[in-house]
């Protein structure tokens, strides 16, 4: 039976890889971005070159909590279940700045966003049989520290790259506590590092990621390979609250595996998603 499928950032890199894998597999796909054109000749490009594929474009603005509520709910009218959740929308921003919420746009996006999305769709996600959540994070969470005091104000230019690294800790922390809040429910949530993958957000990255991630660059595809294989192999189904490199679950940082700090940072998210509305 086909699945329902949603992936954020899916217009592109490995998103749009993820998208054409997944409606291969024969699942019912929507990619969801803030360019709505964009997304929309990936979904036509996909269809191209796959006539049978059921795959479809949503705009989406991960920095706007209104936009997140707008499109969460048009969502649910054409998708009441979400079998697979994939987060995979980010960014790198030269220097930092605020988004008009007033969060710095990394992590206001890549974490904030995406904890908003989940906390709209949660309910769709625990009502299909074997609902998967997948996140993708990144090896470059090592230099991250999470500064709560500085979710909220741009920081100076030379300190971008920590900034990055930061919303990439966030995402591993929150896909923790996330599969512990969920363990109750049929749902796996596991997170990713795809590797060095030549896209456009590679050579956006400052050189001490770079240097990180790897000299040599993989392709989209191949960078692809591990969400997809959370998303739709049996094997994924035994595990929840993972970091995966290559399919297998992989260390990370102490600061990734501290339960305090995904149960504080998971706090600090609700305060700002209350205060915020809805």
């Amino acid at each position: 039976m086909a699945r329902n499928v949603l992936i954020t950032g899916g217009n592109n890199g490995i998103g749009r890889e993820m998208a054409a894998a997944l409606a291969a597999h024969g699942d019912h796909v929507l990619i969801a971005s803030r360019d709505l054109a964009k997304s929309q000749a990936a979904t036509e490009a996909i269809r191209k070159a796959d006539p049978d594929a059921r795959i479809e474009a949503m705009a989406l603005d991960l920095g706007d909590f209104a936009d997140i509520d707008r499109f969460a709910e048009q969502l649910l009218q054409r998708m009441p279940t979400l079998d697979v959740l994939i987060l995979n929308a980010g960014l790198y921003t030269h220097g930092t700045r605020a988004l008009p919420n007033g969060l710095e746009a990394m992590i206001g996006i890549m974490h904030f966003g995406h904890f908003r999305l989940v906390r709209q769709l949660r309910d769709a996600v625990v009502a299909a049989p074997a609902g998967r959540i997948v996140v993708t994070a990144s090896l470059a969470h090592r230099l991250g520290r999470l500064r709560f005091d500085n979710f909220d104000a741009p920081r100076k230019h030379r300190a971008a790259v920590f900034a990055y690294a930061q919303a990439k800790l966030a995402n591993i922390l929150f896909t923790r506590e996330l599969a512990k809040r969920l363990a109750d429910t049929p749902v796996t949530a596991n997170c990713f590092h795809p590797g060095a993958v030549a896209t456009g957000l590679w050579s956006e990255l400052p050189t001490i990621i770079q240097r990180l991630l790897g000299s040599t660059l993989i392709s989209p595809a191949e960078g692809a390979d591990t969400g997809i294989w959370l998303a739709t192999a049996d094997a994924a189904r035994e595990i929840s609250g993972e970091y995966f490199v290559k399919r297998k679950p992989a260390r990370t940082t102490a600061a990734a595996r501290d339960m305090n700090l995904a149960v504080a940072l998971w706090r600090d998210s609700e305060k700002r998603m209350d205060s915020a509305g809805r």
